[in-house]
């Protein structure tokens, strides 16, 4: 289908890729206020129900529903139908990117209504257009990775340098049910960690990044860390939008969201000193300072 709108060559297209619990929610919807960028959430997440998601995509035909629910994970990349939901994502992308009527990102995530329609208000002046990735769904949506290597699209990889706070904060986020940014459930709270599964917790994390920072080695490529961006915002702000080629005017730090978790580790783990003493002399100890 044609749309009505800017040439490809117009729109640079990235990616936000990154996992769960790395801060990404507050650095999407701080792109995404930008003037001249459009970033949407995890549209690729199985249960995402916002008007710009792919589930909603696929859910407004019978064909893609049934093409999505049987086919559209990763195992069954390897058959023949694997063509079928491939050609669904990349109808769907082409929309994202070029449907004018294709709904705007939620911006505020305390929202109750955020599942709803979002009109484009800065239709004329976007420049550059992407979405929120996490590690599971770029394997769970296998082709993904074939569309970003054959589009050459720019990467924003957004990391945790302190995995045991990555897992913390995880963690926390099971115990209480809080997954945002706005509320203060787990304040004050604690967590017991097996010190049994630990270290296997936290290698898991650490070569998790390392495994998605050599998947694209053609593609242009930012790495930023959750910490760097809020310890030294305004060197980081600048690096990112000199990437993505556009004006930095971010030049203050934004205060419409704030960090879950800010207190010190002895505040957040119950078994700290049990901890301290797993950790030592391994390459971990670190996240320790």
């Amino acid at each position: 289908m044609a749309y009505k709108v800017k040439s490809k060559a117009e729109v640079s297209k990235f990616i936000l890729l990154t996992t769960q619990r790395s801060g990404s929610t507050f650095i999407r919807i701080w792109l995404n206020s930008h003037p001249h960028m459009r970033c949407h959430s995890e549209i690729f997440l199985r249960i995402y129900g916002a008007q710009d998601g792919f589930k909603i995509y696929c859910e407004e035909n019978s064909y893609r529903r049934l093409i999505n629910s049987f086919f559209g994970r990763n195992r069954f990349t390897r058959f023949p139908c694997k063509y079928l939901i491939k050609g669904i994502i990349e109808r769907f992308l082409d929309k994202l990117y070029q449907d004018p009527s294709f709904s705007a990102p939620w911006e505020d995530i305390a929202d109750e209504f955020y599942f709803k329609y979002h009109p484009r208000t800065k239709l004329d002046q976007e420049k550059v257009v992407g979405f929120q990735l996490m590690y599971d769904q770029l394997i769970d949506y296998g082709f993904l990775q074939d569309w970003m290597i054959n589009q050459n699209i720019a990467i924003i990889h957004l990391t945790r340098q302190n995995a045991l706070k990555m897992l913390l904060s995880r963690l926390m986020a099971e115990k209480t049910g809080d997954y945002q940014t706005v509320s203060n459930k787990s304040a004050h709270r604690k967590i017991i960690l097996d010190q049994q599964k630990v270290l296997k917790q936290l290698d898991a994390i650490v070569n998790e990044q390392e495994k998605m920072r050599r998947r694209f080695p053609d593609n242009p490529y930012l790495e930023i860390s959750y910490e760097q961006f809020f310890y030294n915002y305004g060197e980081e702000s600048k690096k990112i939008f000199s990437f993505l080629k556009l004006e930095n005017d971010k030049t203050e730090f934004p205060e419409f969201l704030k960090k879950i978790n800010p207190e010190f580790l002895e505040d957040l783990i119950e078994n700290y000193e049990e901890i301290v003493k797993t950790l030592k002399g391994t390459p971990y100890q670190k996240f320790l300072e």
